[in-house]
């Protein structure tokens, strides 16, 4: 298009919400030798936030610091229909952990409002993908009892933030949009954050992150504290995105082999590290880079 209208490459301004698009963009334009245009981050995700920081009143801090037993083990909110989501979900079910956390997969979110067939499925083995099919497709969309009553539909997946989700379990497993089965990808092998990373910032929860590789270091880059005491993050430097997949998995059975104890134990001992973050979290959201360099372009 650029070469049939002869457009000017450097009045060209792609904005996109990929931390990480700038860079593999470099890299693309240097092997085929093209003018390039102009790559803007947007960190447009941090808005969903607007509504939960509005009502902060609502939402204590000091609800997360009650000394009780939480019922749950993990929250694990899932909206559209993606593969990685499929793995997850079903291996959580398999394990028998389905009663540990609350997991919802509503797949109706406006852009697909059925489950895919078997034949658009490409990154499962057969016998999880079977599983999946008889065991989980009958049953969606899954939700939680606190979720009873709520629409389920956009803007549900982005906005809704159910506080009693946060102060009554403990860690959070967070399904990013993104995962890169295809790592040659410039798009796929993207650092891609949304509110489904967010919202375990602000309600308080350590989190592990079923994504692409570098997402936690990205996080650190922005401020934000990871939680090595509750994982092991060497998944965050894992290219190959099976070996990735089942890393993360075997991670969150490990943690949930621990007693509710335990985790209560584990918790509280990072409860200043959580505050700090929700407090980053406030602060970003106050303005500090919710926009990347995207008000470059007015200068």
């Amino acid at each position: 298009m650029i070469k049939k209208y002869n457009i000017k490459t450097s009045n060209i301004y792609f904005i996109s919400n990929d931390a990480k698009l700038g860079d593999n963009y470099d890299t693309w334009t240097a092997k085929y030798n093209i003018p390039k245009i102009n790559i803007i981050t947007l960190n447009r995700y941090l808005e969903e936030a607007k509504p939960w920081v509005r009502d902060i009143d609502k939402f204590s801090i000091e609800d997360f610091k009650v000394d009780r037993i939480r019922e749950k083990k993990f929250t694990c909110l899932n909206g559209a229909f993606r593969e990685h989501r499929l793995i997850l979900i079903s291996e959580l079910f398999r394990s028998g952990l389905e009663n540990d956390g609350y997991i919802s997969y509503i797949v109706n979110t406006g852009y697909n409002n059925q489950p895919p067939i078997e034949s658009e499925i490409d990154n499962v083995d057969k016998d999880l993908l079977k599983y999946y099919m008889d065991i989980i497709v009958p049953n969606i969309p899954l939700t939680t009892e606190l979720e009873k009553g709520m629409e389920l539909i956009e803007p549900y997946i982005s906005t809704s933030y159910v506080h009693e989700m946060y102060t009554n379990s403990y860690f959070n497993i967070v399904t990013e949009t993104s995962y890169n089965w295809n790592s040659t990808s410039i798009i796929d092998n993207n650092i891609y954050l949304t509110e489904k990373t967010y919202r375990p910032i602000f309600g308080m929860q350590p989190f592990i992150m079923v994504s692409n590789p570098g997402v936690l270091k990205h996080l650190k880059d922005m401020g934000f504290k990871t939680f090595p005491e509750f994982f092991d993050e060497s998944y965050d430097e894992i290219e190959n995105p099976t070996e990735r997949m089942y890393t993360i998995i075997n991670e969150i059975k490990r943690i949930c082999s621990l007693s509710l104890e335990e985790l209560h134990d584990r918790y509280y001992n990072i409860l200043d590290k959580l505050e700090y973050n929700r407090n980053r979290l406030i602060e970003i959201h106050d303005g500090e880079i919710n926009y990347g360099d995207y008000l470059d372009v007015f200068e």
